[in-house]
């Protein structure tokens, strides 16, 4: 696995006097209080999403002990694009020095990457590929409101859509040996609520308003998601991993989205899982969108949570609405 995060930081009161709050007579903390966001990274003007992708794709590659011609596929599965058409994907094979493999974007809100993930895994099983390089480069902060007027739209949209931030995050998936004993991605779920597909639109960007630069902006309007979460730690959590043959506490770490602070802990809190078996990092890059898991399962190997041998259960919430379940062996 490999990560990388832009050399800015902005801490959530700077944010905050960007977006207006001084102006509009809003006190500052507003973002830290609802979401625990204190720092996030943001990407350099001349900094693409294939540039963010491609620097943690190099440095997963190098992790997993393999040269960039071993890579059979590459995924990029994030919410933000370096442009329209072609894939963003080609100029990370570019960056990377990859060029026989087959690759191509996936886009699914914040479930991007784990769909990316599950995408390998079928690739492998059916034996198209041996090693396949799932990557994400999220620049969310251009998709970020400043030039607010309102007051009430500031303080409706402000605790999601100012704590988001910049990064690159990536995996290598390959082809279990022998060796690896009982390694590997034992189970994926995804499910979709389609009648919930309104909720956190950027309506920008398509062709339903395809030159509207004022609609392509991060709404964090994402009370949908957040009233999902419940049943998703209820439910949806327990089922995976009675399907896999786990219990609570078998999991070593369950890596989640990372939308607030208190969605993370209610998660815990319904699952009876430990403090220590979940890992957040909101406080420090912000909401990074579908890079929220690999950046998550990044840091959570640097600080001894998770390593070889390590049982992980991923847990995805997307707009769309969608939810990801992958549970994993390291």
């Amino acid at each position: 696995m490999g990560k990388y995060l832009p050399e800015k930081v902005y801490t959530s009161e700077e944010i905050e006097e960007r977006a207006g709050f001084k102006r509009l007579g809003i006190k500052q903390g507003l973002v830290r209080m609802l979401t625990g966001c204190e720092t996030r990274h943001y990407a350099a003007d001349d900094e693409w999403c294939s540039d963010i992708a491609a620097k943690a794709g190099a440095e997963a590659i190098k992790d997993a002990g393999l040269a960039p011609s071993d890579i059979d596929a590459v995924i990029f599965g994030a919410i933000t694009r370096d442009f329209a058409e072609p894939a963003t994907v080609n100029r990370v094979v570019q960056l990377l020095g990859s060029p026989n493999c087959y690759a191509f974007d996936i886009f699914n809100a914040c479930n991007a990457f784990i769909g990316g993930i599950d995408l390998a895994d079928s690739l492998i099983r059916t034996g198209k590929a041996e090693n396949v390089l799932v990557v994400c480069g999220e620049i969310l902060s251009r998709w970020t409101k400043f030039d607010y007027t309102d007051k009430e739209e500031l303080l409706m949209r402000a605790p999601v859509s100012l704590s988001v931030g910049d990064g690159g995050g990536a995996f290598v998936i390959s082809k279990a040996t022998e060796e690896d004993g009982d390694r590997g991605i034992y189970l994926t779920k995804f499910k979709t609520i389609p009648e919930l597909w309104e909720h956190g639109v950027i309506w920008g960007g398509g062709v339903v308003y395809p030159k509207s630069s004022d609609k392509l902006f991060v709404p964090g309007t994402v009370k949908a998601l957040t009233d999902l979460h419940p049943e998703v730690a209820r439910k949806y959590v327990p089922a995976l991993m009675e399907a896999t043959g786990w219990k609570t506490e078998d999991v070593d770490c369950f890596l989640p989205t990372q939308i607030a602070n208190w969605v993370v802990k209610n998660s815990r809190q319904i699952l009876g899982a430990k403090e220590e078996q979940f890992f957040e990092v909101i406080r420090h890059t912000g909401n990074v969108g579908a890079c929220n898991i690999p950046l998550t399962s990044c840091f959570a190997r640097e600080a001894g949570k998770i390593k070889k041998g390590s049982k992980i259960i991923m847990v995805g919430g997307a707009a769309g609405m969608n939810i990801g379940l992958i549970s994993a062996v390291l």
